[in-house]
């Protein structure tokens, strides 16, 4: 599991709830979630879900939504963005990695202000975004990558 995703649930979360993963690929962040008891919903291309297009959910609203690695190949940023807030409950978290526009092995033009505006624009709250470096250390790869973290919380009405 993404150990980034792991320490942010730890911290906001007491108890499980419902989850859902957005580009969700080989699904491993699922799979340790439901060990933990959550009640999660991935979604995926490979699942026929695309998220160039807005997706609802039959079974929201989730506590925790949340996307590792899609969110800088997508066209349509605030279309996204909007699919995370219209699929997430009145006080619920959002969490994302992405890759930074600085990262020289990505294609991304995902930067952290334009990341903080998309988020603004949809009126999210607690928003905290970071950018760091990070060794992937996985067959093949063995290189750094400049990572964006940004989480928040749905407002409440």
């Amino acid at each position: 599991m993404n150990i980034y995703l792991k320490n942010f649930i730890s911290e906001k979360f007491k108890k499980p709830g419902k989850a859902l993963d957005l580009g969700a690929g080989e699904f491993f962040d699922v799979a340790y979630l439901k060990q933990l008891r959550w009640k999660c919903e991935a979604v995926d291309i490979k699942t026929g879900v695309d998220l160039e297009k807005t997706y609802r959910s039959k079974n929201e609203p989730f506590d925790l939504i949340y996307s590792n690695y899609l969110l800088h190949k997508l066209k349509n940023k605030k279309l996204f963005i909007q699919t995370i807030y219209d699929n997430l409950k009145n006080g619920g978290w959002f969490f994302i990695h992405t890759f930074d526009q600085s990262d020289r092995n990505s294609k991304s033009d995902l930067s952290q202000i334009y990341l903080q505006k998309l988020l603004a624009e949809q009126g999210f709250k607690n928003v905290k975004i970071k950018l760091f470096s990070y060794y992937d250390n996985e067959k093949n790869h063995k290189h750094w990558h400049k990572i964006l973290e940004a989480s928040g919380q749905k407002n409440k009405k």
